[in-house]
């Protein structure tokens, strides 16, 4: 179901052509630690200090969000994606292999270097047609910018498949999904343990996404508050979670509008949000049909469909019907663009789902920037609304 970043496959496709809360800001460049290692407070002033947080979230090839957080004693740096499809959180762990490509080229996590590591040692097999992750669990405490997760079990990864890891930016994932999509038993999610903690007042967490190109801020995520500032009002959207393991809705329809002309893709279909990457994913057959209506060109290798430049403001508009609101996105900025030495291509955000027969939606990045959404696990809801810009 998860649909990961393709956008080192995309980067090499260029150069063929050319030869409290917890805010975390999104950038599209590199990240620094700004207050987390220089916080030396102890977890009692932090819980009477803050209920929320922030921390600095980033942006890689507008295709790929993530932010920086530190973990163990000495609050080593981790860029890692929070990520609404998964539950459990891993990084890759300084005991991989010299033959683990994947996992020698992003920071790794080693425990000798910290005294707050707990060790656990239940080894985790995570394969499946997308992906392998292979390691230990291990517990140690991750650093926000101005509160501390202490007790976090989390994989130490010894092994990543080279696809899809080779391309990530981000060195490993923090899952912010329900509880029951862990595939660790007992293990307690890094948002829970938050909750358990008393680290955060309210038990929401908020993504805020900034859609101009010209700044490298690309949003933020707020763990434990909102920030309605940057919502409309009258746009507020509460949306019922209906299966309690995903943040999973259901839409009302789903159209796209081209020279004034509705043409229908779904009907009472459901939908997941997806805060790992810039795309929207879909059953192939309604996938097929939209990218035909961007008059969109199939690239074999790498599962994404390239539209003209030239015409890529003036594409259809989509149309997310939720509760009875429309909510819609416009071509100028759901298509991906990149640059490489002068040189442009532009991809369709719409990807057709690796499984044939699944009919969920995943809404990423390409919908979300779009939108201000507020993540509730008391009342088990998404609220939706416009977003300021």
């Amino acid at each position: 179901m998860k649909n990961f970043c393709f956008t080192g496959l995309l980067l090499a496709v260029l150069a063929g052509i050319v030869a409290g809360r917890i805010e975390f800001d999104l950038y599209r460049e590199e990240p620094t630690l700004e207050t987390i290692s220089r916080s030396k407070r102890s977890l009692h002033e932090h819980k009477a200090a803050w209920k929320n947080d922030s921390v600095v979230l980033y942006k890689f090839m507008n295709g790929e969000y993530y932010g920086t957080i530190g973990v163990g004693s000495s609050s080593k740096p981790f860029k890692v994606i929070f990520d609404t499809t998964w539950a459990d959180s891993w990084l890759p762990s300084s005991h991989c292999g010299w033959t683990e490509i994947a996992c020698k080229l992003h920071n790794q996590y080693d425990s000798s270097e910290s005294s707050s590591y707990f060790p656990n040692g239940e080894f985790i097999n995570l394969t499946s047609s997308e992906l392998s992750l292979m390691g230990i669990l291990s517990t140690d405490t991750f650093h926000l910018a101005h509160v501390k997760v202490v007790n976090q079990t989390f994989l130490e990864a010894t092994h990543m498949s080279l696809n899809p890891f080779l391309q990530y930016k981000a060195d490993g994932i923090v899952g912010l999904a329900y509880q029951e999509q862990s595939g660790w038993k007992g293990v307690t999610p890094f948002f829970y343990n938050m909750i358990r903690q008393k680290l955060v007042q309210e038990h929401v967490f908020t993504f805020y996404m900034n859609r101009d190109a010209t700044t490298p801020k690309a949003g933020k995520v707020i763990l434990g508050g909102r920030q309605r500032s940057h919502m409309k009002e009258d746009t507020l959207t509460v949306l019922n979670v209906v299966e309690k393991k995903f943040w999973m809705i259901q839409m009302d329809s789903m159209f796209a509008e081209k020279n004034k002309t509705n043409y229908p893709i779904c009907e009472k279909c459901r939908a997941i949000f997806d805060s790992s990457s810039n795309t929207i994913v879909g059953p192939p057959n309604d996938i097929l049909k939209l990218n035909y209506m961007l008059n969109a060109v199939y690239v074999p290798g790498i599962n994404r469909y390239t539209v003209n430049c030239r015409n890529y403001a003036k594409l259809p508009k989509i149309h997310f019907v939720l509760k009875g609101n429309d909510f819609v996105i416009q071509s100028k900025y759901y298509v991906q663009r990149l640059t490489l030495e002068n040189i442009e291509a532009c991809f369709s955000p719409f990807v057709p789902n690796a499984n044939a027969t699944e009919q969920t939606w995943e809404l990423g990045g390409a919908f979300m920037m779009e939108f201000y959404t507020e993540f509730d696990f008391d009342n088990n809801v998404v609220n939706i609304a416009e977003t300021i810009f």
